[in-house]
């Protein structure tokens, strides 16, 4: 019995029943006493004030493109303003005919804060007439209107429809309306957003408090409250509902009831702080004050107990699995009370062991082998090179040309000597080159005029480490596949430099003039799935693959190209190592 009383199961169920009970006992007795009621009751109240104001902002747009586009068609000062040749008085009649009508109608309609009428034929813009503006303000209208009527671009999307726009700093809603004759002339509304709310303006908000006009990203479009703040911003997915709705900024909960016009691109808000709508629900308000700390200190007290019987156990876990993953095996943890991580503890303890013992055994195993296939990969190329070095030598006494029999069986002799002195799979960059001009020089001798090959290394990285015989088969294939006695002279040219983006990267470049290769068979040797058609062909290619792949994991590439204008080009990329006692 005292054993299951140390049980997880039973402290989860205590714990669960120690908090809940309270905690839903306060919940129920003061959450749902009024809130419900008085939220539905105030949304529905500024819901149909928002939905109002909304229509008669439409309505009055509406009316406002209406007189703008009677203007265009039937105003007679309009369709003489319009028409080039006019005189100077004649103009300037035309002008002010049409910017009288348009102050008769900005008086009516007061949202209105600018008309404004461009002519192409005198290229002149007139403006009316804006109240609490500076000259400097006016001149920035001035310039993103002429902008605007000068690029079709940014002209054609502003004469469909009211179209949000910035100008100076301020939003505002335009409206441009015109001919497209042969000489265009345009008449425009412009209203500042600011102003588009005013009818709401009287409304009691209480503190904290605004009327927002939004777009439909919900981006504030007038200038907000000091207690909302210039990065104050609604939430898109919720602005589409029209309806109320409930979220938080910077730790505050605000209630917004929103209606959206689709026509205008708009949505009018009206934001009120949650704490401003419960007031003079005075019980409901000491309950909403008082239940923040109440639920704070019975969370803090079962944070303490959950963290010290559950949280801290399965973190000790969760730290020894982190440090197995970082090689550190000796990792034990420490003894439980509760019995289900006393035995996870136990059965963690031991697994850590035996994995210790598994890995010792895997990792021993791992090695032997790559060590024996290295070795199987690199024998496979000393015959391979043996093999055609003896085909040189017996071509050469064939022709009889015994001194160059003799120099090439002495670079032979000068192979056999360095790969009998080299005891590891390594050598250096120097060494490798060196071994492989012996090669060429055995080679030369061979094709005498018809061959030629130039090699030069970077005297910082001749002493770099690199896999031996690494380079040798791109030289073979080259003489092999890429040399043709009918052409111009076969040069072979062998390059090692270190990258000028990276210092502890190196190239290593074979590049020759013969024959090259077809685009479907660089393709082929390219893939990092390459294998060889046969097991002869091209047996070398593929242990220089494998060998950089064993080695180097995906720290190295080979690259199989054209060379210009003719012949073929291999591009290894290699780190930069050095053996030790080397650099």
């Amino acid at each position: 019995m005292k054993n299951r009383k140390n049980s997880l199961g039973v402290r989860l169920i205590q714990l669960f029943a120690a908090i809940t009970v309270p905690l839903l006992s306060v919940l129920f007795a003061g959450g749902y006493y009024a809130k419900e009621n008085v939220l539905a009751q105030v949304s529905r109240s500024y819901q149909n004030l928002v939905n109002s104001n909304l229509k008669m902002m439409e309505s009055s747009l509406e009316d406002i493109t209406i007189n703008l586009v009677d203007i265009v068609d039937h105003d007679v000062n309009f369709l003489q303003f319009n028409r080039p040749g006019l005189t100077d008085s004649e103009y300037y009649f035309a002008r002010m005919g049409i910017m009288q009508r348009n102050q008769a109608y900005q008086a009516y309609y007061h949202s209105v804060d600018m008309f404004y009428l461009y002519s192409s034929v005198n290229d002149t813009l007139t403006l009316s007439n804006v109240l609490g503006t500076t000259e400097d303000y006016m001149d920035k209208v001035r310039a993103w209107i002429t902008n605007r009527v000068h690029n079709e671009d940014q002209l054609e999307p502003l004469q469909y429809k009211w179209t949000i726009v910035k100008i100076a700093g301020d939003y505002y809603l335009n409206r441009t309306v015109g001919n497209n004759l042969g000489n265009p002339s345009y008449i425009g509304a412009l209203i500042r957003i600011d102003s588009m709310r005013s009818p709401l303006g009287n409304l009691n908000l209480q503190s904290g408090g605004d009327v927002l006009i939004v777009d439909n990203e919900g981006n504030i479009l007038t200038s907000p409250s000091e207690t909302m703040g210039y990065g104050f911003k609604l939430p898109r997915e919720k602005l589409n509902r029209n309806s109320s709705f409930s979220f938080s900024h910077d730790g505050v909960k605000l209630f917004v009831v929103s209606s959206q016009s689709a026509a205008l691109g708009i949505n009018l808000s009206v934001v009120i702080p949650d704490s401003e709508l419960l007031q003079g629900l005075n019980i409901f308000q000491m309950i909403i004050n008082v239940l923040p700390f109440f639920v704070l200190i019975i969370l803090l007290v079962y944070l303490y107990y959950f963290r010290r019987m559950v949280i801290r156990p399965i973190l000790d876990l969760l730290g020894g699995i982190h440090r197995i993953r970082k090689g550190s095996m000796e990792t034990q943890l420490p003894s439980s009370n509760l019995l289900e991580f006393q035995a996870l503890n136990q059965a963690f303890n031991s697994m850590v062991v035996e994995i210790q013992d598994l890995k010792i055994d895997v990792y021993e195993e791992r090695l032997n082998a790559q060590k024996a296939e290295l070795k199987h990969l690199q024998m496979q190329i000393n015959p391979h090179f043996f093999l055609n070095t003896l085909n040189i030598i017996f071509q050469l006494a064939d022709l009889k040309r015994y001194e160059l029999v003799k120099k090439t069986v002495r670079h032979l002799v000068q192979y056999f000597r360095f790969m009998l002195q080299v005891k590891d799979n390594s050598i250096t960059l120097g060494q490798e080159l060196e071994h492989l001009r012996n090669y060429l020089e055995i080679q030369k001798m061979r094709y005498q005029q018809s061959f030629d090959f130039q090699i030069a290394v970077d005297e910082e990285i001749s002493g770099a480490s690199i896999p031996s015989l690494i380079i040798q088969p791109f030289v073979e294939n080259a003489m092999l596949h890429g040399i043709s006695l009918k052409t111009e002279t076969f040069i072979l040219r062998i390059s090692a430099v270190q990258s000028e983006e990276e210092a502890d990267i190196m190239v290593i470049e074979i590049s020759d003039n013969g024959k090259g290769s077809s685009a479907r068979k660089l393709q082929e040797l390219n893939s990092p799935d390459y294998t060889p058609g046969t097991e002869d062909g091209h047996i070398g290619i593929w242990n220089v693959k494998k060998r950089l792949a064993m080695r180097y994991q995906e720290k190295a590439d080979i690259y199989f190209s054209e060379n210009e204008p003719t012949g073929f080009r291999v591009r290894l990329i290699l780190p930069v190592e050095y053996a030790e006692g080397e650099r």
